[in-house]
């Protein structure tokens, strides 16, 4: 039954206390008249002032997280009503953006005089992608259960979490050629095709590198000056829909290539290496 109907039978309980008192009276009468009306009192007091000047902060353990790490949270419960709160439940919920999956942590509280709540709980087991905060609910009521109030808050808090980077060894970071399984691994200051400009031939250079056209125009030997890659040069393609049987299986072998991918960025970022 909702908090007005239980206020309403009460009151209706305190009328015909007083009509019982007025028409037999007798000590049993006026006791159970009083203690109703007080009931009813307090019960109205309770739903007029529980609540008021209630403020929720919240604070979270970090703002960028890695998957399979934990989030703590911890939460301060703030109010200014004059009465005590004899129990208190509070209901957070969180929503993952990529799967919509609802994370609902609950607990139960008996403040009774205390103005200030605080207490921390976690979220266990991240999954890549976007956390968002999506309402705290409070409920609380007087000892007698007449009078029930409850509010809800909406605030914006999002965490990002990151994959969680697979070990992917140095072998995973060469080159395989068209024409067969030989891998060609790059290393740094590698001769690259591309051509910066030409220059005079110092003795040394290659002949394979003289620059004709220029030789036949300026009447003299000319050398082409390659470009040099700061770095070896990696490009990764991670295909975001899976072909799997059973359908069931596209999702975890997603998640596979993006832990690989994050592993190759990994690596590439460890070994000072152009990545895209």
């Amino acid at each position: 039954m909702k908090s007005w109907g239980k206020s309403s039978l009460l009151f209706v309980g305190c009328v015909l206390s007083v009509l019982l008192v007025y028409w037999q009276g007798g000590f049993a009468a006026w006791y159970l008249g009083c203690c109703l009306t007080l009931i009813w009192i307090q019960a109205g007091l309770f739903y007029v002032f529980a609540f008021r000047g209630l403020s929720i902060n919240r604070q979270l353990s970090g703002e960028v997280f890695v998957a399979g790490e934990d989030i703590t949270i911890t939460l301060g419960i703030a109010h200014r009503a004059r009465m005590p709160m004899p129990w208190l439940v509070v209901k957070e919920t969180w929503v993952h953006e990529g799967s919509g999956a609802q994370l609902i942590y609950s607990k139960l509280l008996f403040p009774w005089f205390q103005s200030t709540i605080l207490f921390r709980y976690k979220i266990t087991g991240l999954m890549r992608g976007v956390y968002r905060f999506a309402g705290c609910e409070a409920v609380t009521g007087d000892m007698f259960g007449f009078a029930v109030r409850r509010t809800r808050r909406e605030e914006i808090h999002r965490c990002l979490v990151y994959p969680k980077a697979d070990a992917l060894g140095r072998s995973g970071m060469t080159f395989h050629a068209d024409d067969g399984d030989v891998p060609t691994a790059r290393g740094p200051k590698a001769e690259t095709p591309l051509i910066s400009g030409v220059r005079d031939y110092a003795s040394g250079d290659p002949y394979h590198r003289i620059h004709w056209k220029s030789t036949a125009r300026l009447n003299r030997l000319m050398t082409k000056d390659p470009e040099q890659a700061a770095s070896a040069k990696r490009m990764l393609l991670l295909d975001a829909a899976p072909a799997a049987a059973p359908a069931e299986a596209a999702q975890p072998l997603l998640e596979k290539g993006v832990a690989l991918a994050a592993g190759f960025f990994e690596a590439a970022a460890g070994g000072r290496e152009s990545c895209g």
